[in-house]
């Protein structure tokens, strides 16, 4: 999950930044812009699952920012920080989800994150394969390769194939920390793993994934940072 982090108060943005950490850790991307201006330079629809404005920056406001956003990305969430709510009625035309009052705290910060919803928000998160198909992330139990071919084997019997280097879908999926290959050519997500003996992985679905030995240690501190992650926050989502 990435958020953005538009602020031109690099104090106010640290501190911002450590409670988010504080709430979500490293199940989540935080990238900081000094200004609307630098954010816009950069940005694509997509990008974003949250982007977080502060409302009173020079030149650009995040008001102003909020209003191209919307222009071509309908679905990012949209919050405003901000030291007044004056600007509360403006924010019902970019359907800004929520208004962050300075100073804050983790409390208030977790607030936010409760009424948008990032649990579910992530739960629905979609990857583009490279033959340009689109597949929802959580949706995926594991993916194996053979002959050319790599295979998501999904729930539901939703499987898909796609025609490409085994590389390249691992370099897709591992960019998300409940993605892991636990051997050669196979990725496990770890919310879908049922059960874990010392060399396989009982998948959701029934299936059993081998764990190499030479991976054995590293498949084991993966998983168990997994867990200790999902315990923080309160159990597997």
């Amino acid at each position: 999950m990435k958020i953005a982090i538009v602020e031109d108060d690099i104090q106010m943005y640290e501190h911002l930044q450590t409670c988010l950490y504080e709430l979500l850790g490293s199940s989540a991307e935080y990238i900081y812009f000094p200004s609307g201006e630098f954010f816009l330079q950069t940005w694509q629809p997509g990008t974003f699952e949250l982007i977080i404005l502060d409302i009173f920056m020079d030149r650009l406001t995040g008001m102003d920012v909020a209003r191209e956003i919307r222009k071509s990305d309908r679905e990012v969430r949209l919050v405003f920080s901000t030291t007044s709510n004056e600007f509360a009625s403006e924010s019902y035309e970019v359907n800004a989800c929520y208004y962050l009052l300075k100073p804050f705290g983790k409390d208030r910060v977790k607030a936010m994150l409760d009424r948008i919803d990032l649990a579910q928000l992530e739960k629905m998160r979609t990857v583009q394969l490279p033959d340009g198909t689109t597949i929802v992330l959580r949706d995926i139990i594991y993916a194996d390769y053979a002959a050319h071919c790599t295979t998501l084997h999904c729930k539901h019997g939703r499987n898909s194939s796609v025609r490409a280097n085994f590389s390249e879908i691992e370099k897709l999926l591992s960019a998300y920390p409940y993605f892991f290959s636990p051997s050669k050519g196979l990725i496990v997500n770890f919310y879908e793993v049922a059960a874990q003996n010392a060399d396989t992985f009982t998948m959701s679905d029934g299936c059993l994934i081998p764990i190499s030995r030479r991976k054995a240690k590293e498949v084991k501190e993966a998983y168990s940072s997994f867990l200790f992650e999902q315990l923080r926050k309160g159990g597997k989502n």
